[in-house]
């Protein structure tokens, strides 16, 4: 039997965290703006968000006394991150690959477990990435779902939470109605990104426009370069990235494409739906615990093995995952209805 096995820290390193510094392995279908998240590492099994806000109105007029009075120069409060523990295990055959056209590539194709592992990896980080953003625990999956949208919550449940406990107000939430086609009527993308613009609240003034990203759906980026370009205004709504990568902007607040929200909100939806979030970058939180594992020594976050008696390949991998918004009360939001 073939067998090697793959730390819970090697695993974190070599794919956990590259899928969200945007590091793409090649072939790797996914290319959205998980690098936009700040990681936590080390969380167990939950660990506090602190909250640190300054306090102002601390200056005060000087009178005839040799007494002072001392006022707090913050203020903090603490929330919780969760991460639940998850697994993914497939098994391939090549007996049972190899048909039809296939079988020709049979002899000549003997690094075919090596080729298995890459897919693996990629299927992992697109549930981490479909989760991350839309995970909900509570949803029952239907069972012909291409997208997995329910092994730990995700930034959208969150949203949602906030926005019913008040922290993220009314006046910074927008409904996508059902049949918006950007395409169609670009001028609508522009609306929307200025109404979000204009919803900030005002202690959002307090950071620098690079400071800032709207996260959108591919329909409503593409809608505003078509209304940029029906005005002749492109030219000055561009910026380059960090990564090289050239993006529209907003009165300067750079625009960031998710590219798999339009499929995941339309799978949940049964019809097309979008979605846009205005808020601080690094804003997202994605938690997990980079020593966590099983295996016969408790560490193992990957196995792979070949069991001849059964002429099948194992691949087996376990790591935590969760996630918060580090600041709710920064987040504006446009959404489709999709629950």
């Amino acid at each position: 039997m073939n067998f090697y096995t793959v730390s819970a820290n090697d695993f974190y390193l070599a794919v956990i965290k590259p899928a969200f510094q945007d590091i793409i392995p090649e072939g790797f279908p996914y290319n959205g703006t998980l690098n936009e998240f700040t990681i936590m590492d080390n969380v167990g099994s939950k660990k506090n968000i602190i909250n640190i806000r300054r306090v102002q109105n601390i200056l005060q007029r000087r009178d005839a006394s040799c007494d002072y009075i001392y006022k707090k120069v913050f203020g903090a409060d603490t929330r919780k991150i969760t991460t639940d523990e998850l697994y993914g295990a497939t098994k391939f055959c090549r007996n049972e690959f190899y048909q039809g056209d296939l079988k020709d590539w049979r002899s000549s194709d003997p690094l075919f477990g090596d080729r298995i592992l890459p897919f693996f990896q990629g299927a992992v980080n697109i549930d981490v990435a479909s989760n991350s953003y839309f995970g909900d625990i509570e949803r029952v999956a239907s069972p012909t779902a291409q997208w997995s949208t329910n092994v730990f919550d995700g930034v959208f449940k969150h949203i949602e939470k906030y926005i019913t406990a008040g922290i993220i107000p009314a006046g910074q939430t927008f409904a996508i109605a059902d049949g918006t086609d950007y395409s169609a009527t670009p001028t609508a993308a522009y609306t929307l990104l200025n109404n979000m613009y204009n919803a900030q609240p005002v202690l959002m003034g307090s950071f620098v426009a690079s400071q800032l990203a709207f996260y959108v759906s591919k329909e409503i980026y593409d809608g505003y370069a078509d209304y940029l370009s029906s005005i002749q205004q492109t030219a000055g709504n561009t910026t380059i990235l960090e990564n090289g990568k050239s993006a529209l902007t907003f009165k300067g607040i750079a625009l960031l494409v998710e590219p798999i929200w339009t499929p995941v909100i339309t799978e949940l939806k049964g019809s097309k739906g979008y979605a846009a979030v205005l808020t601080v970058r690094g804003n997202f939180v994605f938690a997990t615990d980079k020593d966590y594992g099983e295996g016969e020594d408790g560490k193992t976050a990957l196995e792979v093995w070949y069991e001849r008696k059964e002429s099948q390949w194992y691949y087996r991998m376990f790591l935590k995952a969760g996630t918060e918004i580090a600041l709710p009360e920064y987040v504006i939001v446009a959404l489709s209805d999709w629950n």
